[in-house]
């Protein structure tokens, strides 16, 4: 579950927030209410909260400087609250990178959707993580990080049949790969092997190949000093663009960026 905190010093509107957003229904779970930039500091810093919905005009501190304090000190994504809808306001917020900027009175549905943009961002933070973290093969020759990018954590499959084609994959996938190749070469038809990926993986042939691609970029992009579209050409793609909107889609960010934060 993404854990959401709320630093607002209105008291209707912070038990709005609580009370009305069907948090449950977004995957969500609220873990906490501050009343000021003072007390969701500390929260903020003690509870290490994923998403921080926080008032920008509050008594004392304000929200912008409690933001701008922790920016560094944690990995919380904010969305900001605010009742004026001067450009100072929106401009320091897009400095700091919040997901969101959202007027007074909040309607439910954006605050909905900004908060469902908000755990797409963490969800693809984490998946950048893990992809930095592993880019180490198993000694069974196909690759770990497979199931990094497309499997949930801990998945393993015991089907002798996948497990080869996950292998072939693994060796293979910088080369025009298919579907009927792969069930070639382990003597069984291509519609069955198709239907084999989708029972135990729960993903298609293509999916899978283009995971392991984007693995081996994510290698090359760590431990070679290939240029991006020498690496997209060892991995089968002939259009350097479509290359980079298909790791940018999986990674979180283009192969450019990638790179740039080893």
């Amino acid at each position: 579950m993404i854990k959401v905190l709320i630093v607002e010093d209105e008291l209707h509107t912070r038990r709005g927030l609580s009370m009305f957003v069907p948090w449950n229904s977004m995957e969500c779970v609220l873990i906490g209410e501050a009343a000021n930039a003072i007390e969701g500091e500390k929260m903020i810093l003690e509870l290490k909260p994923d998403i921080a919905i926080v008032d920008i005009c509050m008594p004392g501190v304000s929200g912008l400087e409690m933001i701008k304090k922790l920016k560094d000190k944690t990995q919380t994504e904010y969305i900001i609250l605010s009742g004026y809808s001067e450009f100072e306001y929106a401009r320091d917020a897009i400095d700091l990178e919040v997901v969101g900027y959202l007027l007074k009175p909040v309607d439910e549905e954006e605050l909905k959707q900004t908060v469902l943009a908000a755990c797409r961002k963490l969800q693809k933070k984490r998946k950048l993580e893990r992809l930095e973290q592993d880019t180490r093969y198993d000694t069974e020759g196909h690759s770990a990080a497979i199931r990094d990018i497309l499997l949930p954590e801990g998945f393993h499959t015991k089907d002798a049949l996948v497990e080869k084609a996950l292998k072939i994959i693994d060796e293979q996938c910088g080369q025009n790969l298919s579907l009927e190749a792969v069930a070639e070469q382990l003597n069984i038809s291509e519609s069955y092997l198709g239907k084999l990926f989708k029972k135990k993986l729960g993903y298609t042939f293509m999916e899978v190949r283009t995971a392991c691609r984007m693995q081996k970029a994510v290698q090359m992009l760590l431990e070679t000093d290939l240029r991006i579209y020498e690496i997209a050409d060892r991995l089968g793609y002939r259009d350097i663009r479509h290359f980079s909107t298909v790791f940018r889609s999986m990674v979180g960010v283009n192969p450019t960026e990638f790179r740039n934060r080893k």
